[in-house]
Order: structure tokens, then C-alpha cells, then sequence
């Protein structure tokens, strides 16, 4: 874990999401609460309102189950609100320690932060990275026609898009980048820095899936990465063409911002 905020941010909706469920809950049950006798080993159960007992039944009384689940509700929901006050304040006062930002309030002088800020901080410099040299893929370089924002040359405009994307999103990435997979060396179509999580990710896209021969090695591409340890969405990421060929942009624009940004 890097940016502690995203998940923070992340709980924080998630638990707004479970106090609205709760609450709408809570407006169908018996108010009141439970209180208990045991008589000859068994458990009677009384209802309490305003100070009053009365006797509602035995433990399978639909109405014990209500006031225990009302209880369990407003407990719930204590826990809740304290832990979202917690969680703003935390991500009102939060700073990031990415020596970039760290930095990016200075003065010209200071504003690109050495390279030792990286190391010591444990993080990638991630301009660094996206700008610098790579093991890139030589096969096929007539293949290479769709110019990209970034000012590169792949082999679809599904791929040019997808580039774009990242590009506009200040993602850095690396096209068709070798790597060793289980003693293969094979060129994903993106490897991505995900800044939030300090790691690096892949993304392949399969384009062609209409073409049994594509298909197949796609497959085969799929089970080498899974084999050696590849997880989807932590380590790697798919897209696709429909069967038309088409792309859908939006769809792969919040896949990005949910995995890599």
C-alpha cells in the first residue's frame, strides 16, 4: 500500500453506502429492545418500550429476531459514524510523501526532485521511467502506423486509443516492452507504472478475437501469464474489440481509472 487516501476514500464510500442500507432498514423494524429470564435451562424473551416488559416468546419469535437486528443496526452504525468522522479528518490533513508532490510547491530550482528522494522514499520515479530507454519489440515494424499522443507508432488504432487514454490520464507506460515470463520473452502491449500502488502492471489488448489462430495464441498468452504467478487486475489487465471490431472507450477509460490511477 502507497497512497493510503485511496483506500481510505475508498472505505469512506463504502460505509456511507452501508449507513444509507442501514438505516432504511432500521425504519421497518420494532422499536424497543430485548431483555432475557432462563426458566428450567430455557430462554424466554421480553420486549422493553418506555421502561415496560412484555413477554414476546421463545429465541424462533420472528419479533426477538427484529429488536436483535435492530440492535445489530444501531451498534453498526455508532461504529460507522465515529469511523467517518475518523476518515475525514484523515483525508482532510492527509499528504502525500511522492516526492514529486512533496516538491511540486517549491521554487523552480527545487521542483525536480533528485534521484535519491526516489530511493529513499522506496517509490519509482515514474517520468523517469516512462521517458527512458526500453527492451522494445523489433518484430513486424511495418505494423507499426497508428501515431500516438505520446508521439509513438503501434500496430492498431484500438492500441492508439488505448495509449491516448493513459497518456491524457498522466500515466506512464511502456509500449511493447520484453519481458520474461516463464523463461519466455514475450512484448505485453502496455506496461503500466501505477503510481498509487508503486507497481507496475500489464495490459494486453486482444483485438482480433474473431480469428481462430488469434484466439488461440491469445489463449495460450493468457494461460502463460496465470501459470507463473499473474493475477487479474493485480498484475494484469485484458481488453477487447467486439466481434465487429469495435472498441469501447468509456468501458476501458474506467477500467483504467479503477486499476492504474
Amino acid at each position: 500500500m502507497y497512497n493510503t487516501s485511496d483506500y481510505v476514500k475508498e472505505d469512506l464510500c463504502f460505509q456511507r453506502l452501508l449507513r444509507r442500507k442501514y438505516l432504511q432498514q432500521l425504519r421497518g423494524l420494532p422499536a424497543g429492545g430485548l431483555s432475557t429470564s432462563i426458566i428450567k435451562n430455557q430462554t424466554y424473551y421480553y420486549r422493553v418500550l418506555n421502561g415496560k416488559k412484555t413477554y414476546i416468546g421463545k429465541a424462533d419469535c420472528k419479533e426477538v429476531a427484529q429488536l436483535q437486528k435492530r440492535r445489530f443496526i444501531e451498534n453498526s452504525l455508532k461504529r460507522i459514524d465515529q469511523n467517518c468522522v475518523l476518515m475525514e479528518q484523515l483525508l482532510k490533513g492527509y499528504q502525500s510523501v511522492d516526492p514529486e508532490e512533496v516538491m511540486a510547491e517549491e521554487t523552480r530550482a527545487y521542483q525536480t526532485p533528485p534521484e535519491c528522494s526516489f530511493s529513499m522514499s522506496g517509490v519509482h520515479n515514474g517520468k523517469k521511467w516512462g521517458n527512458m530507454p526500453y527492451r522494445k519489440y523489433k518484430g513486424f515494424p511495418e505494423g507499426l502506423k497508428h501515431k500516438t499522443l505520446k508521439g509513438e507508432k503501434v500496430r492498431s488504432k484500438s492500441e492508439a486509443l488505448i495509449a491516448n487514454i493513459l497518456f491524457v490520464k498522466n500515466i506512464e507506460y511502456h509500449y511493447e516492452e520484453e519481458i520474461d515470463v516463464g523463461g519466455r520473452t514475450i512484448p505485453p502491449d502496455f506496461r503500466i507504472y501505477v503510481k498509487s500502488q508503486n507497481k507496475f502492471k500489464l495490459l494486453e489488448h486482444l483485438g482480433l478475437l474473431v480469428k481462430e489462430k488469434y484466439q488461440s495464441d491469445a489463449l495460450e498468452k493468457m494461460e502463460l501469464y496465470f501459470s507463473n504467478g499473474y493475477r487479474l487486475y493485480d498484475d494484469i489487465l485484458f481488453t477487447c474489440d467486439d466481434l465487429d471490431g469495435r472498441i469501447n472507450t468509456l468501458d476501458i477509460g474506467k477500467l483504467i481509472d479503477d486499476y492504474c490511477v
